[in-house]
């Protein structure tokens, strides 16, 4: 995990290149804590290393900037940028290829000699033998970008999931790529301007339709699964992105599905092997633990694997509160209790989640939809205090299994597709009486979902004190962007969460929170093997008789404390909206923001019915506490960045 900066001139002016690739840098220091370097890259294609600008060389086409974080290689040989042995060609790699040892071996039967043990030497390498396809051989998260001196190109790629980001924008004199949005923003010098159709979704408190775009009109994410090649040559040219695999190739076909039983097995196979790959690292290794199925699952198999190898207990990291409905305490404990593991836990207040909120926009760099960020950034601040450099975590299982209730609604619309009137009222009963309702509530809950369903879906509304003019239509998929093929309703729905919507951002917003802190985020559940098979299964195999994940809670049966097994909630890291006292505590800030001069000449905003609107809240004439949440965390990203609107 690292902090990659990358321009690109289009035209002779080598001030387009030095200046903002110094600016992308400074942008990134906390992503690489370890150390920092530039390649500086001529007309002609050669390459000269640096460990600090060097500034107005006149024959650029390129410069590269690398913050550093050490994980496997921790000698002064891997540091990067890296170049092979000949010069022929250098590399800069953030992330982690898990199988870098096998490559190793097979590329060492075919010639090549090693001079460390990163795995970005191993791409290197592997890019050297078999070219772009090297790619398809990776197992793991990446983005990288290889110069290749002879063919004066560079040759760059993002993982299959997406898990590693980077970010880039097209300027008439030059390219920019990096890490972070805010520091291709940087890059471009100029005061940013806000990306309407993210700024239109976030108003209306929805989440993202493509997280491909970022909050900065111009900044876009390089896609998932691409690779691209850049040719120094002909700098003139945009970027064409190419992709290399396509999740719509995994369909649950039927009559070509595991029995249940035997894909219990599986999934339990997968996700050991997968957790064992992730574990390996020449730092510290720890686990977030929230009390849900998916972090426990995780924990208490690297608490094994430290039990039997008779290692240390594993540090796990988790933050409670002391609100009843809203502590995790009774379900960590449990999973704690079965031992190898070494708890730390923060107790964060509302108070100092308010006297953070600056610090995780600016993290984030952009407003903040909902408060479960605060409490993300202070899980990764933990386990960075107590020594730990790489976590794993257990992000990509509910969008992989339906484990959300919202995510099953797509499973009854199967069922009511499919004229299965029996399995639907099943279905919707047992969901709702697992959710804890009594037999009258559960029967109100089937009558309004029919209601719902005749009445059809009510398309989002921007609020009353929104200039609904400033804006146009949002919620269109992005051109690259195509639905699954699959039969089932729900797996299509879990396709879209996986590919367009809800895993892109939440991947996201969890690099730039572990990245705050110097830390390594990794997530066994998303190695692309385990996805393709998880959208090989049947829906009935994720969503069943009000159960969500079944496969994947049968297959944690005998690891995973029965009483998290057992839980029929499925929590947020904050799951009260009025947890912050917005309207008891800050008042003032509140009305300061409806005055401030930012708000009142964004021309999105009616000034005077914003300015009524917080007022009526701050009386107790409406409950609207999350739209005041996203009003002020826009004030602040609007102030923090000088964004103009």
């Amino acid at each position: 995990m690292c902090g990659i900066s990358l321009v690109v001139g289009i035209g002779d002016d080598a001030g387009a290149i030095d200046g903002a690739l110094t600016r992308a840098h400074g942008a990134l220091a906390h992503r690489g804590p370890d150390g920092e370097a530039f390649l500086w890259i001529g007309r002609d294609g050669t390459a000269r290393r640096s460990t600090r600008w060097i500034g107005g060389a006149p024959d650029l086409a390129a410069g590269i900037a690398f913050h550093q974080l050490k994980v496997q290689d921790l000698s002064e040989a891997a540091v990067q940028p890296l170049a092979s042995s000949d010069g022929a060609t250098w590399i800069v790699l953030n992330g982690e290829i898990y199988n870098a040892g096998e490559l190793r071996s097979v590329l060492c039967n075919h010639g090549h000699r090693f001079q460390t043990r990163s795995d970005a030497e191993v791409a290197m390498a592997a890019y050297r033998e078999w070219g772009p396809g090297c790619v398809e051989r990776f197992r793991g998260m990446w983005a990288f970008f290889i110069l290749d001196v002879a063919r004066r190109t560079l040759f760059g790629s993002r993982d299959r999931l997406g898990i590693k980001p980077m970010y880039y924008s097209i300027e008439p004199s030059r390219l920019v790529f990096a890490s972070e949005p805010r520091a291709v923003m940087r890059a471009r010098g100029a005061h940013p301007s806000a990306n309407r159709d993210r700024i239109r979704e976030f108003l209306t408190g929805l989440p993202p339709e493509s997280a491909r775009d970022t909050f900065f009109d111009g900044v876009r994410l390089m896609p998932e699964a691409s690779v691209v090649e850049i040719d120094l040559q002909n700098r003139g040219m945009p970027p064409a992105f190419r992709r290399f695999w396509d999740l719509r190739d995994y369909v649950s076909t039927p009559g070509d599905q595991p029995p249940f039983d035997r894909a219990v097995t599986e999934v339990r196979s997968h996700l050991e092997s997968s957790i064992s790959e992730h574990a390996q690292a020449a730092v510290p290794v720890g686990c977030l633990l929230s009390g849900g199925l998916d972090t426990s699952y995780v924990a208490r198999s690297l608490a094994k694997r430290a039990q039997g190898r008779g290692d240390a207990p594993v540090p796990s990291y988790s933050i409670v509160f002391s609100e009843r409905d809203m502590s995790e305490l009774p379900f960590i404990w449990s999973v704690v209790r079965g031992g190898g593991l070494n708890s730390h836990m923060h107790q964060l207040t509302p108070a100092q989640a308010w006297r953070d909120v600056d610090a995780v926009v600016a993290t984030q760099g952009q407003p903040l939809l909902g408060q479960d960020l605060i409490a993300q950034y202070h899980a990764y601040q933990l386990a960075r205090q107590h020594g730990s450099v790489v976590v794993l975590e257990g992000q990509g299982a509910d969008e992989l299994l339906a484990g959300m209730p919202s995510y099953a609604a797509a499973r009854f619309d199967e069922l009511l597709a499919g004229w299965r009137p029996r399995e639907l009222v099943t279905e919707l009963w047992t969901n709702a009486r697992r959710r804890g309702a009594s037999r009258s509530h559960a029967a109100a809950r089937l009558a309004r979902w029919f209601a719902r369903k005749a009445v059809g879906p009510r398309p989002p509304s921007l609020p009353e004190w929104v200039e609904a003019g400033s804006f146009g239509h949002a919620g269109d998929p992005p051109n690259d962007w195509t639905p699954s093929r699959d039969p089932s309703r729900l797996n299509q729905s879990l396709f879209r969460l996986v590919s367009r919507t809800n895993l892109p951002t939440v991947l996201q917003y969890q690099d730039r929170s572990a990245m705050a802190h110097g830390i390594e985020s990794r997530v066994p559940f998303l190695d692309h093997r385990f996805v393709e098979y998880c959208f090989r299964l049947p829906p009935d195999y994720k969503v069943y008789r009000g159960r969500y994940k079944r496969v994947l809670a049968a297959a944690a049966a005998g690891l995973v404390p029965d009483a998290v097994l057992a839980r029929r909630d499925k929590k947020t890291f904050v799951s009260k909206t009025n947890w912050i006292p917005l309207r008891e505590e800050h008042a003032t800030v509140l009305r300061e923001m409806a005055s401030s001069a930012t708000m009142q000449n964004t021309h999105w905003f009616k000034p005077q019915r914003l300015a009524r609107f917080v007022e009526d809240y701050l009386q107790g004439r409406h409950d609207d506490g999350p739209a005041l949440w996203r009003l002020y965390t826009a004030w602040r990203w609007l102030e923090l960045f000088e964004v103009r609107s």
